[in-house]
């Protein structure tokens, strides 16, 4: 092959690409903006603390998706005239067997993992990757049936537009708009995802996901489906149903994914794989589906007060889902705030009323939730620290409450990631639990 490549950026993504152009032989620049660090990787130049474009010739470059396209190192190659690609891009290069796309604001992982485990249940060799945290290219296996990326709008606003077997935009919903231009452009890279694919997938309850002919789609929602290739919900023996059409698939009470939220979840993954999942077959290997760590986990119930890690919720609309999808006989004492992005936080304003009885407030926008807390009525806390948060929930909940991370916004303020956030939650959960059993 012996292509010369730029590699713009180095973290997970930029890791992949590099191990994928060395099995291809390609001649490698990593070029990246932050200080030197140790790296494995003989025979591959690095350039750290670049800033600007280097004055470098190559066949092309592949610009990791943390990087804006508006920095100077992206601006500069493309100045100098030189073909910018993604990872996605590379992927698609690399595999000939069907590719199932999922994004969305909010059930991006929870949706992608689904689809992969149902595939995985009816014996498919399945590759799950993409923005989930494994790499796409990390997941390439010539034994591979079938593969379910999960897509962020920074992968699909820098990537051709391929053809996916099945593509499904779940919701949308403010995010990212330190980084897109408007809500127009963050729209517009989501929408990429249908271009080429072969089934499209959209929400009924969601304008904003329908591809340019809605009549071309399959389409998913808590109402009864329209026609019988839809997805939704059926009332049969005074209990809710999962339907395809008028077919009963299972009910929503067996269905260890909880809340509102999730249904749609699970409807949209149950659509993404119906020609490749027998209607008989979804049943047993969804009630076997605990969901994913960090999304809307219960951690513990002490004291009959139930405590749940949704650390994963970066943005007001997935607070928005955690908190719709909590039946209103629960009482919720809310640990919100972080970073919020440049995201508006005012529609949280009717919820908060609506369903929480106190809320905790920490991280730099956490102001911001304050102001909607003290205007919708709602008593209101500041804590410095998650530690601090969890003993002050546990102290404000009565039996039959709900003490929810849910932060609405970014960890980087305060966290490495959302991850360490929720794993800071649960252990403080834990915590309590072991001083309060041992008392």
């Amino acid at each position: 092959m012996n292509e010369r490549v730029a590699v713009i950026g180095f973290g997970v993504t930029g890791e992949s690409v590099v191990r994928h152009l060395l099995r291809q032989s390609a001649k490698i620049t990593v070029i990246d903006t932050r200080a030197p660090r140790a790296v494995d990787f003989s025979g591959v130049e690095f350039l750290w603390n670049t800033q600007h474009w280097p004055s470098l010739s190559v066949d092309y470059a592949v610009v990791s998706p943390g990087l804006s396209m508006d920095s100077s190192l992206v601006a500069g190659a493309r100045a100098s005239g030189v073909k910018l690609v993604s990872d996605i891009d590379l992927f698609f290069q690399s595999v000939t067997v069907p590719v199932i796309g999922v994004t969305g604001t909010n059930g991006k992982s929870t949706v992608t993992s689904l689809v992969g485990h149902l595939l995985q249940s009816q014996g498919f060799s399945c590759g799950i990757g993409g923005n989930i945290g494994v790499a796409a290219l990390d997941i390439i296996d010539a034994r591979h049936e079938v593969y379910v990326l999960e897509l962020s709008s920074f992968q699909l606003e820098r990537s051709e537009l391929h053809r996916f077997y099945a593509a499904a935009i779940l919701n949308v919903t403010q995010d990212h708009l330190d980084q897109h231009q408007d809500m127009a452009c963050y729209l517009n890279s989501k929408r990429r995802i249908y271009a080429r694919a072969e089934r499209v997938v959209y929400s009924r309850s969601d304008d904003r996901t329908c591809p340019p002919d809605p009549r071309i789609g399959i389409t998913f929602g808590e109402d009864i489906p329209p026609t019988a290739n839809d997805w939704g919900i059926r009332t049969s023996d005074h209990k809710a149903h999962l339907a395809r059409g008028h077919a009963l698939i299972c009910a929503l009470d067996d269905l260890p994914l909880a809340g509102a939220h999730n249904h749609q979840n699970v409807l949209a993954a149950c659509a993404l794989v119906d020609t490749f999942v027998a209607q008989d077959s979804l049943a047993q290997p969804l009630m076997m589906f605990d969901g994913l760590r960090h999304r809307f986990e219960k951690v513990a119930e002490i004291d009959k007060v139930a405590f749940v890690n949704d650390s994963k919720a970066t943005n007001p609309g997935a607070t928005l889902a955690a908190l719709k999808g909590i039946p209103k006989r629960n009482q919720v004492i809310l640990i919100a705030g972080g970073q919020a992005k440049g995201a508006d936080l005012q529609p949280l304003k009717t919820v908060l009323k609506d369903r929480v009885r106190h809320l905790l407030t920490l991280g730099s926008d956490g102001p911001q939730l304050e102001g909607l807390a003290l205007q919708s009525g709602i008593m209101t806390t500041a804590v410095s620290d998650i530690e601090q948060a969890v003993i002050l929930a546990k102290r404000l909940a009565g039996p039959g409450d709900l003490v929810l991370l849910s932060p609405a916004c970014a960890s980087l303020d305060m966290f490495i990631s959302y991850a360490e956030r929720g794993d800071r939650f649960t252990e403080a959960v834990r915590a309590i639990n072991t001083v309060e059993g041992a008392a």
